[in-house]
């Protein structure tokens, strides 16, 4: 299975998520950074896909 590869939005949430100061640039451009980052970035990617906005909505709680 291929990686997904975080859209721009995820990263910058990621960089904030880390507490990182550093510009998101120049995270990407240290291999150690861009690692964690991008690992971080996943990890958002997947909360952001379970999170469904019309489901709250409509209130339909699936348990």
């Amino acid at each position: 299975m291929a990686r997904v590869e975080p859209d721009r939005a995820a990263l910058e949430v990621a960089r904030h998520m880390l507490g990182s100061k550093t510009s998101l640039d120049d995270m990407l451009k240290n291999p150690t950074l861009k690692a964690a980052l991008k690992a971080a970035a996943r990890r958002h990617m997947r909360r952001r896909d379970q999170f469904d906005p019309k489901k709250l909505q409509a209130n339909d709680h699936d348990d």
